[in-house]
């Protein structure tokens, strides 16, 4: 599309401002604007999370992005039920699941047909050794109250030493 010429008119019924009020040629129009070779927080964030890093997971190399190892160690603590870890996850998920069910992209993961009998052994076999959650016993506060009570325990002695550094009564 050629170009015509308008006289100084850059649109039909608009006319330039003023002489002395235009830019002059050659200066910036903002000049205490947005300083040479700044970025944004968001730029430097994202630069930050696409730059790879080689990690060893179960003894192989990989390369993975910042962004994923963060996320692998936040299922991680989340899967050792560490209450922060496990809100951030619940964030995340909340922001980038749609309420659309008809959203495209979504599938549903349906288990093996077994029969009862089957599916009851299999969790059977799954939790043989699994500890059950009332009776796991948590040594350093076992260790840590019996150095309170005033036997002496190396793991208990440590802790107490710790508590009275960090909690001052």
């Amino acid at each position: 599309m050629a170009k015509t010429s308008t006289k100084g008119v850059s649109a039909q019924g608009r006319v330039p401002p003023p002489g002395d009020t235009r830019f002059i040629k050659g200066k910036s129009g903002n000049p205490r604007g947005r300083p040479k070779g700044s970025i944004s927080l968001d730029a430097m964030t994202r630069k930050f999370a696409l730059k790879t890093q080689t990690i060893t997971i179960g003894g192989k190399p990989q390369r993975l992005s910042h962004l994923a190892i963060a996320l692998y160690l936040l299922k991680a603590q989340a899967a050792e039920a560490k209450p922060m870890a496990i809100r951030l996850i619940d964030e995340l998920r909340a922001r980038l699941s749609s309420e659309d069910p008809t959203e495209k992209g979504r599938f549903l993961l349906v288990p093996a047909p077994a029969s009862i009998e089957d599916y009851q052994a299999e969790i059977e076999q799954r939790n043989r050794n699994a500890v059950q959650p009332g009776s796991a016993v948590n040594l350093e506060t076992e260790e840590f109250l019996k150095a309170v009570r005033g036997e002496p325990t190396e793991l208990g002695e440590a802790l107490l030493a710790r508590h009275r550094k960090y909690h001052p009564c």
